[in-house]
């Protein structure tokens, strides 16, 4: 195979987005986010779909390396409710062997004509999110609003943001700081789109 027709990350997350969006088309509720930030930037997610689920999508192409999975998919498995990876043939039996059975895993391949992915494995729930890694994608402001939905937020105005999401964590359950994500990045993707 030559150089060039080596699968590239730009060729592969234009087949993804266009997938998701014909998948999502009729569901008004799905925003997709490209380089989500988790757990204070430690990594970014290459496409999340964020409807009632907390989707996110790794892409790994015959050009990449693995070295970092392990890693993403310790810090996803803290936030999302599904996973997905997508991979080219180079990495399919290393990444079958690597990611947890939950993960989905999708093949993309060149045909005659196009792209396409192929799915090898399907994405399942994540049997253990971690609450404290899930709120801190709220802005503080969403933060101190979802105290003030519970009349918790006096004593917190002012303080810094990893302690209200403490305080957050305390006394919310896990499904009520995952909705609160959910709306907030919806919200702030519906922003972006507008600008």
């Amino acid at each position: 195979m030559t150089n060039n027709l080596v699968l590239g990350d730009s060729e592969i997350r234009s087949v993804l987005r266009s997938q998701l969006s014909q998948k999502h088309a009729h569901k008004s509720r799905s925003v997709f986010i490209e380089e989500l930030g988790l757990c204070r930037g430690q990594v970014r997610v290459d496409l999340s779909v964020v409807n009632g689920l907390l989707h996110g999508y790794e892409i790994k192409s015959d050009r990449d390396s693995l070295r970092r999975l392990n890693s993403q998919v310790e810090l996803y498995g803290k936030v999302f409710d599904r996973a997905t990876l997508v991979v080219g043939e180079r990495h399919l039996a290393e990444a079958l062997d690597n990611v947890p059975g939950w993960w989905g895993i999708l093949l993309v391949h060149r045909s005659a004509k196009e792209l396409q992915l192929k799915t090898i494995r399907s994405p399942r729930s994540n049997p253990k999110k971690d609450p404290r890694a899930l709120v801190e994608l709220l802005w503080l402001d969403d933060a101190l609003a979802l105290l003030e939905e519970r009349d918790a937020a006096r004593g917190f105005r002012g303080k810094a943001r990893w302690i209200v999401w403490d305080r957050v964590c305390e006394i919310c359950s896990l499904n009520e700081i995952a909705r609160a994500v959910r709306t907030q990045l919806k919200a702030r993707a519906k922003k972006l789109v507008r600008v």
